[in-house]
């Protein structure tokens, strides 16, 4: 009767049938109990966030409307003896330093700077540290948007066709500029280089295709002599017989089948003469060479169909021996190719592109930024840096094994997030990415390989960790001589990420984690050390072993800089398929 005036005797009856509901007390108790214990205690009493936040503003007599978050959430925990706990202290400076470091366009969302540091579930509808009634619209005041009407799509649509014919007209314009007078073909087929003239007789060379992207498939030899046949019969107009020495696309169709023997896919031709159109035929400044056998030895030089491996029965990955020369001529004709198409871009007045990969790659989203700095690193044979590591990463992730049983034996860790410099500032945080990495790939009961590629700290030494979960084992392969005692907290953090993630599995650990330092290829300068990690990696892969004796890689006391140019040319080839530049 006391609420008469207000309420109605059906809303009253309402209200206290369901504080009497046990569910109600369930929640009720649970949300107590929560909030008798919390980690940061608010010490304003029924000052709430909004009278709290007008009162330190009308005191500093400040023209501002609001505090940020954090400012106003230590504010709020501080007590009447002006003291600050330690745990509130930690995180206040960690959001001043995460708030100096973010795009403001980053900061201003609803997983506030606050929210981040904390690392706790966010609840939708409100901003951490505002109080009651403030939400993220009416905070950060975001304009609304709408959809857009089925005229403006259209528009949209005729501005986007307009801008690729005209982009499809400058690249015509630009071939016919490049090749004139020799070549006139600019159609797809068209190489940025003119049509080569290839001597008489036998000559190296390279095998590009144009369909469905214009790029490198396979390396051979061109027989360029009078009469040539193919498989007894002549070619057809526009064609030349080659043999195919290496495979770099294993499921790229033959532009002439061989009906014979019914080989279709260039995986299958390796050893065999095809037809190849002249028009995508290119000089080779190396001269390819079919594998040797040797048994028990080396390591697999070159990455020929290995995607395949699992695919056709009876076949095994070859080793080879040492095929690759030791000296390295000019620049490639691709790398030349990407050299020139970045010096005409944006990218060389301070433009830069951004590269979402595949979820795959590292276990979650992740993107990367290139820079003219990351691709003069490839062209100058620079010190690489951690862009360029990843993106030869995905690389090898899209060409070589994604697909393919190689996903589930190997996983790659992205060096952005455990490296020197993040270990020394906060080895916790490094340990739980290192975890959550683990966790991300599945139960981890059979063998697989987790490769780390590391940085010493502040762009320095590059080395590889390459982990098996299931043995415990850790590989460390270092291009320059020492073992993982030169870095401590590295070893710490790894050993401290296994033992984490196999309690969570609730895995028993049977015996201590075992370090093993590969006897590797060592490089005779100061800036070579990023190109053998990404080498390392791609001749694992190739070899499809997970198990890394420690002579794994004995016929080679080092690589040479052909072996590098490889991983450089690889990586220009990718980038220009995918259209990054």
């Amino acid at each position: 009767m006391k609420y008469a005036e207000i309420i109605s005797a059906d809303e009253w009856d309402n209200f206290v049938a369901k504080r009497r509901n046990e569910k109600f007390h369930e929640v009720s108790d649970k949300n107590w109990k929560r909030a008798s214990k919390p980690a940061y205690p608010y010490k304003k009493g029924r000052t709430g966030y909004a009278r709290l936040q007008q009162r330190i503003l009308t005191e500093e007599k400040s023209d501002a409307t609001s505090l940020p978050e954090h400012v106003l959430w230590k504010a709020a925990r501080v007590g009447k003896d002006g003291a600050v706990v330690e745990a509130v202290q930690n995180v206040y400076d960690e959001c001043e330093t995460l708030s100096q470091t973010l795009p403001s366009t980053e900061v201003q969302d609803c997983r506030s700077v606050l929210s981040r540091v904390l690392n706790v579930p966010e609840y939708s509808g409100r901003v951490r540290g505002k109080g009651f009634g403030v939400t993220p619209s009416s905070f950060y005041k975001k304009p609304k948007t709408k959809n857009p009407t089925n005229k403006e799509v259209m528009e949209t649509l005729a501005e986007l066709r307009a801008q690729v014919l005209q982009l499809q007209n400058e690249n015509a314009r630009y071939r016919e500029e490049m090749c004139a007078p020799e070549a006139k073909d600019t159609s797809d087929r068209a190489s940025i280089n003119c049509q080569p003239k290839f001597p008489e007789g036998i000559s190296p060379c390279q095998l590009y295709l144009s369909s469905p992207t214009y790029r490198i498939v396979g390396k051979g030899k061109v027989h360029n002599t009078s009469g040539e046949l193919l498989h007894h019969n002549p070619l057809p107009v526009g064609y030349m017989k080659v043999s195919v020495d290496l495979v770099l696309d294993t499921d790229a169709l033959l532009p002439l089948p061989d009906v014979v023997s019914e080989t279709t896919l260039m995986r299958d031709a390796v050893g065999s003469f095809v037809g190849w159109p002249s028009d995508l035929i290119f000089p080779d400044a190396e001269t390819p060479t079919r594998p040797t056998h040797k048994v028990g030895k080396g390591i697999s030089r070159r990455i020929e169909s290995v995607a395949s491996q699992k695919e056709v029965p009876g076949r095994k990955l070859k080793s080879a021996a040492k095929d690759i020369p030791t000296t390295s001529g000019t620049k490639s004709q691709i790398m030349m190719r990407l050299e020139k198409m970045v010096d005409e871009s944006d990218i060389m007045h301070g433009a830069i592109r951004s590269i979402d990969f595949d979820e795959g790659v590292f276990g979650a989203a992740h993107f990367e930024i290139i820079a003219k700095e990351d691709m003069q690193q490839l062209f100058e044979h620079d010190e690489l840096g951690i862009a360029v590591i990843h993106t030869y990463i995905w690389y090898m992730y899209v060409t070589l094994m994604r697909g393919t049983e190689l996903c589930n034996r190997f996983n790659f860790i992205a060096a952005s997030r455990i490296n020197a410099t993040l270990i020394t500032k906060n080895p916790t945080s490094v340990k739980n990415d290192l975890v959550d990495r683990f966790m991300a790939a599945g139960d981890n009961t059979t063998p697989s390989l987790y490769f780390l590629p590391f940085n010493s700290g502040n762009g320095g030494h590059w080395v590889l960790v390459a982990m098996d979960l299931s043995r415990l084992i850790v590989y460390y392969l270092d291009s320059l001589s020492g073992d993982w005692s030169k870095y401590p907290s590295m070893k710490k953090t790894v050993d401290a990420a296994i033992i984490k993630f196999r309690s969570k599995k609730n895995y028993r650990n049977r015996k201590d984690i075992t370090w093993v330092r590969v006897q590797c290829p060592q490089q005779n300068n100061s800036v070579d050390y990023g190109f053998f990690v990404l080498r390392f990696m791609r001749d694992i892969i190739a070899l499809n072993r997970i198990d890394i004796p420690k002579m794994y890689f004995e016929e080679y006391k080092s690589y040479s800089r052909a072996h590098l140019d490889e991983i450089k040319d690889e990586l220009c080839q990718f980038i220009v398929d995918q259209r990054i530049i």
